[in-house]
């Protein structure tokens, strides 16, 4: 790494940068044509359904764990704070996605055998989200804390996004949006944890451009993900 970094100059602090990228256009999924018409429940309600669907293999099953894999590159007490993640989706229930999904799929309409089936065959897109997380987050703590930056600290707004629009537009009973609702209300300590994770690990140049990259990467995996279903 120390050879990536040479002649390598910041034009700004990371904090800065990171700043930077969350204003461009293409940073911000809930601008997307499609997330926006579901909010606005201009949807149609079979699109909702294939998005659930869709989503299913990325944050329910052995996804679920999937962002705990950042926890090997972090120090001790940041990988506890990680693994606290872990532990209360597997002791309350409005934090476990498995039962949250099957919920609201059963307010859609979705069968708990449709849910699972998706994750034995999960979409293309699918796929490259889970690999692309998991190999930003196995890779370096810069790639992490990128994936984090995204991800990590995006969920709760648009899990709320998605919540609002199944209560307003599309007939789901508040008490199936159990988890996304749990997930929304952890905005802000999820938001001040990656700062913090972003200030402690993301010092030099180099480290800020992987993590930028990162960041990137899994945004377009979102995107991507997000259009195939509303292909399919």
């Amino acid at each position: 790494m120390a050879a990536s970094t040479a002649g390598m100059v910041a034009d700004a602090e990371p904090s800065e940068l990171l700043a930077s990228d969350d204003r461009e256009a293409w940073a911000d999924l809930r601008q997307h044509p499609i997330w926006k018409s579901m909010v606005a429940g201009e949807a149609p309600a079979q699109l909702v359904s294939d998005l659930v669907v869709a989503l299913a293999p990325v944050f329910t099953g052995t996804a679920r764990y999937l962002l705990a894999a950042k926890v090997s590159w972090l120090d001790l007490e940041d990988g506890k704070a990680v693994f606290a993640d872990v532990h209360r989706a597997l002791t309350l229930e409005d934090a476990d996605a498995d039962t949250g999904w099957d919920k609201l799929g059963a307010a859609l309409g979705i069968s708990q055998e449709e849910l699972a089936s998706s994750r034995d065959s999960a979409l293309p897109s699918a796929e490259d989200l889970v690999s692309i997380v998991r190999e930003h987050s196995l890779r370096s703590p810069h790639e992490a804390v990128g994936v984090a930056w995204v991800l990590d600290r995006r969920l709760p707004e648009l899990f709320g996004d998605l919540a609002d629009a199944l209560s307003e537009h599309y007939g789901v009973p508040e008490d199936a949006l159990s988890y996304l609702r749990f997930r929304q209300g952890e905005r802000d300590q999820t938001r001040a944890r990656v700062e913090d994770l972003a200030s402690k690990y993301l010092v030099d140049p180099w480290e800020t451009f992987v993590a930028r990259r990162a960041g990137r990467e899994v945004l377009w995996g979102l995107v991507a993900l997000l259009e195939e279903a509303a292909a399919s």
